[in-house]
């Protein structure tokens, strides 16, 4: 019994010493935020989508549109960022399209040999980007998501053009800039997205007809800190 009583407390004493030479992480608060919500405005320029599917082809003519773009951010150390974004655009566009090609069974929409028209075109991404703090800075960001492009519609007349339904294509981008900071919770970014592009299948088209439609962009963006970021030592 007088064993069994030593050793319980060998064994006690030992895991406290250990116990307490484990050196636990203390979390720190710093006065940077967790938060980051942006809201930006800025032109782009397109090329156009080539769609086998339909016989269709959507010449965006590299004119230059308005989109806006939408931000929410986690913070991460040293300036970083990770989160979601999303842009908006109503694009003009000519509509061109081969009639004698039939369009795949149960298609709601209509086309046009050659017509003005408009479609919705909305971007969502997850994004990295880097670059804040108080005065002139660096700013990078890598983005990767889809471009949907809704609601083609002929401009005389509004006739619903196909494909119906819209499309959905690959997007990715690289962009990078400048932003300055009025305080570590207020920036603002001049970001150029030059390698923005959206890939198209390539079912129906030729071999030489190309299947991507480059964007590159020229925006600027208000960041706005929100809460305060912890960090672990």
């Amino acid at each position: 019994m007088r064993r069994f009583f030593f050793a319980f407390l060998v064994l006690m004493f030992a895991s406290e010493s250990l116990s307490a030479q484990i050196r636990r992480p203390r979390v720190y608060t710093t006065n940077d935020p967790d938060i980051w919500v942006s809201v930006g405005v800025g032109g782009f320029r397109g090329n156009g989508v080539n769609d086998g599917v339909t016989g269709s082809s959507w010449d965006f003519g590299n004119a230059t549109n308005i989109q806006y773009r939408a931000s929410l951010e986690k913070a991460m150390d040293n300036g970083a960022s990770f989160g979601i974004a999303g842009s908006y655009a109503r694009v003009p566009f000519t509509y061109s399209a081969d009639l004698a090609k039939p369009l795949p069974a149960g298609e709601n929409g209509t086309r046009c040999l050659s017509c003005n028209a408009h479609l919705d075109m909305t971007t969502l991404v997850l994004g990295f980007h880097s670059g804040s703090g108080i005065g002139f800075h660096q700013v990078i960001e890598l983005n990767g998501g889809v471009a949907m492009y809704r609601n083609l519609k002929q401009d005389a007349g509004g006739a619903k053009l196909a494909p119906g339904n819209g499309n959905i294509d690959p997007l990715f981008s690289l962009a990078y800039g400048f932003g300055y900071g009025v305080n570590n919770r207020t920036n603002i970014d001049f970001i150029f997205a030059d390698y923005t592009f959206a890939i198209h299948e390539r079912t129906g088209l030729a071999n030489g007809t190309s299947n991507t439609n480059s964007m590159p962009s020229l925006r600027v963006a208000l960041r706005m800190g929100f809460g305060s970021h912890t960090i672990g030592r």
